[in-house]
Protein backbone atom coordinates (compact mmCIF):
# COMPACT_ATOMS: atom_id res chain seq x y z
CA UNK A 1 0.00 0.00 0.00
CA UNK A 2 1.20 3.47 -0.83
CA UNK A 3 1.44 6.28 1.73
CA UNK A 4 -1.40 8.03 -0.07
CA UNK A 5 -3.66 4.99 0.25
CA UNK A 6 -2.84 4.72 3.93
CA UNK A 7 -3.57 8.41 4.46
CA UNK A 8 -6.96 8.02 2.79
CA UNK A 9 -7.71 5.03 5.00
CA UNK A 10 -6.75 6.92 8.17
CA UNK A 11 -8.81 9.96 7.16
CA UNK A 12 -11.88 7.78 6.53
CA UNK A 13 -12.41 7.51 10.29
CA UNK A 14 -14.48 10.14 12.08
CA UNK A 15 -13.20 11.15 15.52
CA UNK A 16 -13.14 13.90 18.05
CA UNK A 17 -9.87 15.48 19.22
CA UNK A 18 -8.54 16.36 22.64
CA UNK A 19 -5.80 18.52 24.06
CA UNK A 20 -3.66 16.46 26.46
CA UNK A 21 -2.00 18.55 29.16
CA UNK A 22 0.88 17.61 31.42
CA UNK A 23 3.24 19.25 33.90
CA UNK A 24 6.71 18.33 35.07
CA UNK A 25 10.27 19.57 35.64
CA UNK A 26 10.28 21.25 32.21
CA UNK A 27 7.00 23.02 32.89
CA UNK A 28 3.48 22.53 31.54
CA UNK A 29 2.76 21.28 28.04
CA UNK A 30 -0.12 20.61 25.69
CA UNK A 31 -0.45 18.31 22.68
CA UNK A 32 -3.34 17.46 20.33
CA UNK A 33 -4.44 13.81 20.38
CA UNK A 34 -7.01 12.55 17.91
CA UNK A 35 -7.04 9.06 19.43
CA UNK A 36 -8.69 9.85 22.75
CA UNK A 37 -11.61 7.71 23.89
CA UNK A 38 -13.67 6.89 26.95
CA UNK A 39 -13.40 3.11 27.35
CA UNK A 40 -15.24 2.40 30.63
CA UNK A 41 -18.20 3.87 32.52
CA UNK A 42 -17.47 2.46 35.99
CA UNK A 43 -14.76 3.39 36.66
CA UNK A 44 -14.65 6.32 34.25
CA UNK A 45 -11.57 5.53 32.13
CA UNK A 46 -10.09 7.48 29.23
CA UNK A 47 -7.53 6.04 26.82
CA UNK A 48 -5.18 8.22 24.80
CA UNK A 49 -2.66 6.98 22.22
CA UNK A 50 0.61 8.95 22.15
CA UNK A 51 3.65 8.65 19.89
CA UNK A 52 6.77 7.87 22.01
CA UNK A 53 8.61 10.62 20.12
CA UNK A 54 6.34 13.26 21.68
CA UNK A 55 7.50 14.95 24.88
CA UNK A 56 4.03 14.37 26.36
CA UNK A 57 4.73 10.63 26.27
CA UNK A 58 7.58 10.84 28.78
CA UNK A 59 5.83 13.55 30.81
CA UNK A 60 2.84 11.24 31.39
CA UNK A 61 5.16 8.41 32.44
CA UNK A 62 7.01 10.72 34.83
CA UNK A 63 4.00 12.43 36.40
CA UNK A 64 1.57 9.46 36.29
CA UNK A 65 -1.24 11.84 35.37
CA UNK A 66 -2.62 13.93 32.50
CA UNK A 67 -5.43 16.30 31.64
CA UNK A 68 -7.92 15.80 28.82
CA UNK A 69 -9.71 18.76 27.25
CA UNK A 70 -12.12 17.55 24.57
CA UNK A 71 -12.10 20.25 21.92
CA UNK A 72 -15.12 22.36 21.07
CA UNK A 73 -15.81 23.40 17.48
CA UNK A 74 -14.40 26.91 18.01
CA UNK A 75 -10.99 25.59 19.13
CA UNK A 76 -9.54 24.48 15.79
CA UNK A 77 -6.72 27.04 16.07
CA UNK A 78 -5.69 25.63 19.44
CA UNK A 79 -5.71 22.12 17.98
CA UNK A 80 -3.46 23.22 15.11
CA UNK A 81 -0.86 24.85 17.31
CA UNK A 82 -0.86 21.99 19.82
CA UNK A 83 -0.46 19.42 17.06
CA UNK A 84 2.10 21.14 14.83
CA UNK A 85 4.75 22.08 17.39
CA UNK A 86 6.70 20.19 20.05
CA UNK A 87 7.57 21.02 23.64
CA UNK A 88 11.15 20.23 22.60
CA UNK A 89 11.39 23.65 20.95
CA UNK A 90 8.16 25.55 21.67
CA UNK A 91 6.35 26.56 24.86
CA UNK A 92 2.97 26.22 23.26
CA UNK A 93 0.96 27.31 26.29
CA UNK A 94 2.45 30.81 25.94
CA UNK A 95 0.03 31.40 23.04
CA UNK A 96 -3.21 33.28 23.61
CA UNK A 97 -5.12 30.58 21.74
CA UNK A 98 -4.93 28.67 25.04
CA UNK A 99 -6.67 29.90 28.16
CA UNK A 100 -5.77 27.57 30.99
CA UNK A 101 -7.11 27.12 34.50
CA UNK A 102 -5.81 25.04 37.43
CA UNK A 103 -6.92 21.47 37.94
CA UNK A 104 -8.33 20.40 41.29
CA UNK A 105 -6.57 17.07 41.78
CA UNK A 106 -3.62 16.92 39.36
CA UNK A 107 -0.77 19.30 38.53
CA UNK A 108 -1.46 19.71 34.83
CA UNK A 109 -3.57 22.70 33.79
CA UNK A 110 -6.79 22.33 31.80
CA UNK A 111 -7.98 24.26 28.74
CA UNK A 112 -10.86 26.65 29.20
CA UNK A 113 -13.64 26.56 26.62
CA UNK A 114 -13.49 22.80 26.01
CA UNK A 115 -16.54 20.59 25.74
CA UNK A 116 -15.17 18.28 28.45
CA UNK A 117 -12.31 18.72 30.91
CA UNK A 118 -11.09 15.64 32.77
CA UNK A 119 -8.32 15.09 35.28
CA UNK A 120 -6.79 11.62 34.90
CA UNK A 121 -4.53 9.48 37.05
CA UNK A 122 -2.49 6.98 35.03
CA UNK A 123 -3.51 3.39 35.83
CA UNK A 124 -1.81 1.47 32.99
CA UNK A 125 0.03 1.87 29.71
CA UNK A 126 0.51 -0.56 26.85
CA UNK A 127 2.45 -0.70 23.59
CA UNK A 128 0.06 -0.23 20.67
CA UNK A 129 2.00 -0.49 17.42
CA UNK A 130 3.92 2.73 16.88
CA UNK A 131 2.07 4.45 19.77
CA UNK A 132 1.62 3.86 23.49
CA UNK A 133 -1.90 3.54 24.88
CA UNK A 134 -2.20 5.39 28.21
CA UNK A 135 -5.19 4.47 30.37
CA UNK A 136 -6.25 7.10 32.87
CA UNK A 137 -8.92 7.02 35.56
CA UNK A 138 -10.91 10.24 35.70
CA UNK A 139 -10.75 11.70 39.21
CA UNK A 140 -12.45 15.02 38.41
CA UNK A 141 -14.31 16.35 35.37
CA UNK A 142 -16.64 19.04 34.08
CA UNK A 143 -18.84 19.26 30.98
CA UNK A 144 -20.14 22.36 29.19
CA UNK A 145 -23.51 21.32 27.67
CA UNK A 146 -23.57 24.48 25.53
CA UNK A 147 -20.48 23.40 23.59
CA UNK A 148 -20.44 21.26 20.44
CA UNK A 149 -17.49 18.98 19.62
CA UNK A 150 -14.87 19.58 16.96
CA UNK A 151 -15.10 16.58 14.62
CA UNK A 152 -12.30 15.27 12.40
CA UNK A 153 -13.12 13.63 9.08
CA UNK A 154 -10.82 14.57 6.21
CA UNK A 155 -10.18 17.81 8.10
CA UNK A 156 -11.94 19.71 10.88
CA UNK A 157 -15.73 19.74 10.82
CA UNK A 158 -18.76 20.69 12.85
CA UNK A 159 -21.09 18.01 14.07
CA UNK A 160 -24.07 17.96 11.72
CA UNK A 161 -27.76 17.50 12.31
CA UNK A 162 -28.90 14.30 13.95
CA UNK A 163 -29.93 11.72 11.36
CA UNK A 164 -33.62 10.85 11.80
CA UNK A 165 -34.41 7.16 12.08
CA UNK A 166 -36.38 5.72 9.18
CA UNK A 167 -39.73 4.32 10.41
CA UNK A 168 -39.40 0.55 10.28
CA UNK A 169 -39.62 -2.68 12.24
CA UNK A 170 -36.19 -4.15 12.99
CA UNK A 171 -36.26 -7.89 13.73
CA UNK A 172 -33.82 -10.60 14.86
CA UNK A 173 -34.48 -14.28 15.52
CA UNK A 174 -32.54 -16.61 17.85
CA UNK A 175 -31.24 -19.16 17.08
CA UNK A 176 -30.56 -18.35 13.45
CA UNK A 177 -29.94 -22.07 12.85
CA UNK A 178 -32.80 -24.03 14.45
CA UNK A 179 -34.10 -27.57 14.52
CA UNK A 180 -37.71 -28.83 14.22
CA UNK A 181 -39.54 -28.44 17.52
CA UNK A 182 -37.08 -25.88 18.78
CA UNK A 183 -37.98 -22.64 20.52
CA UNK A 184 -37.55 -19.41 18.59
CA UNK A 185 -37.04 -16.05 20.29
CA UNK A 186 -38.01 -12.99 18.25
CA UNK A 187 -36.85 -9.53 19.36
CA UNK A 188 -36.71 -6.17 17.69
CA UNK A 189 -37.61 -2.51 17.69
CA UNK A 190 -40.31 -0.29 16.22
CA UNK A 191 -38.70 3.02 15.21
CA UNK A 192 -41.92 4.81 14.15
CA UNK A 193 -43.87 7.09 16.49
CA UNK A 194 -45.73 6.34 18.67
CA UNK A 195 -43.44 3.56 19.81
CA UNK A 196 -45.00 2.48 23.11
CA UNK A 197 -47.75 -0.15 23.53
CA UNK A 198 -48.07 -0.91 19.82
CA UNK A 199 -49.41 -4.37 18.84
CA UNK A 200 -46.84 -6.70 17.29
CA UNK A 201 -47.77 -9.73 15.20
CA UNK A 202 -45.16 -12.43 14.58
CA UNK A 203 -45.45 -15.09 11.87
CA UNK A 204 -42.98 -17.91 11.18
CA UNK A 205 -43.08 -19.01 7.53
CA UNK A 206 -41.67 -22.19 6.00
CA UNK A 207 -39.83 -22.44 2.64
CA UNK A 208 -43.21 -22.59 0.83
CA UNK A 209 -44.18 -19.25 2.50
CA UNK A 210 -46.83 -20.91 4.65
CA UNK A 211 -47.42 -19.53 8.14
CA UNK A 212 -46.71 -22.45 10.48
CA UNK A 213 -46.53 -20.67 13.85
CA UNK A 214 -47.39 -17.25 15.24
CA UNK A 215 -47.16 -15.08 18.33
CA UNK A 216 -48.19 -11.61 19.44
CA UNK A 217 -46.90 -9.01 21.87
CA UNK A 218 -46.77 -5.23 22.36
CA UNK A 219 -43.90 -2.79 22.26
CA UNK A 220 -42.27 -1.43 25.39
CA UNK A 221 -41.81 2.25 26.12
CA UNK A 222 -38.67 2.44 23.98
CA UNK A 223 -40.27 0.59 21.05
CA UNK A 224 -38.57 -2.75 21.70
CA UNK A 225 -40.44 -6.04 21.77
CA UNK A 226 -39.91 -9.70 22.67
CA UNK A 227 -41.89 -12.78 21.63
CA UNK A 228 -41.47 -16.55 21.89
CA UNK A 229 -42.69 -19.20 19.45
CA UNK A 230 -41.59 -22.63 18.17
CA UNK A 231 -40.56 -24.34 14.97
CA UNK A 232 -43.15 -27.10 14.43
CA UNK A 233 -41.61 -30.54 14.90
CA UNK A 234 -42.89 -31.97 11.62
CA UNK A 235 -41.97 -29.16 9.25
CA UNK A 236 -39.54 -29.24 6.32
CA UNK A 237 -35.93 -28.08 6.62
CA UNK A 238 -34.65 -25.12 4.62
CA UNK A 239 -34.60 -21.31 4.73
CA UNK A 240 -37.46 -20.00 6.87
CA UNK A 241 -38.62 -16.42 7.38
CA UNK A 242 -39.87 -14.58 10.46
CA UNK A 243 -42.29 -11.80 9.49
CA UNK A 244 -43.23 -9.13 12.03
CA UNK A 245 -45.95 -6.50 11.56
CA UNK A 246 -46.52 -3.44 13.71
CA UNK A 247 -47.94 0.04 13.05
CA UNK A 248 -48.44 -0.81 9.36
CA UNK A 249 -44.77 -1.69 8.94
CA UNK A 250 -43.16 -5.05 8.17
CA UNK A 251 -39.79 -6.43 9.24
CA UNK A 252 -38.13 -9.77 8.53
CA UNK A 253 -35.47 -12.10 9.88
CA UNK A 254 -34.14 -15.32 8.42
CA UNK A 255 -33.80 -18.71 10.10
CA UNK A 256 -32.20 -21.86 8.73
CA UNK A 257 -34.12 -24.93 9.86
CA UNK A 258 -32.22 -28.22 9.81
CA UNK A 259 -33.61 -31.70 9.27
CA UNK A 260 -34.70 -33.63 12.34
CA UNK A 261 -32.08 -36.07 13.57
CA UNK A 262 -33.00 -39.73 13.62
CA UNK A 263 -33.25 -41.07 17.19
CA UNK A 264 -30.22 -42.98 18.39
CA UNK A 265 -30.57 -46.66 19.14
CA UNK A 266 -29.46 -48.22 22.42
CA UNK A 267 -25.74 -48.43 23.02
CA UNK A 268 -24.23 -51.88 22.86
Amino acid sequence: MSSGELRNAFRAFTTTCALITTDGPRGPNVMAAEWTFNVSYHPFLILVAIDPRNRTHDMVLESKEFGVSLLAEDQAAAMGLAGHYSKADTDKLSSDVFETFPSKRIRAPLIRGALLNAECRLVAHYPAGDHTAFLGEVVEFSVDPEKAPLVLHRGSRRLGERIPRIPRVIVAATPMEAGPGGQLTVVGELTAEPREAQPVQVEVRDPQDRTVSAASTVTARDGTFHAETRIPASEDPGPWTVVVRSAGLVGRAHVGVSAARAPRGPRT
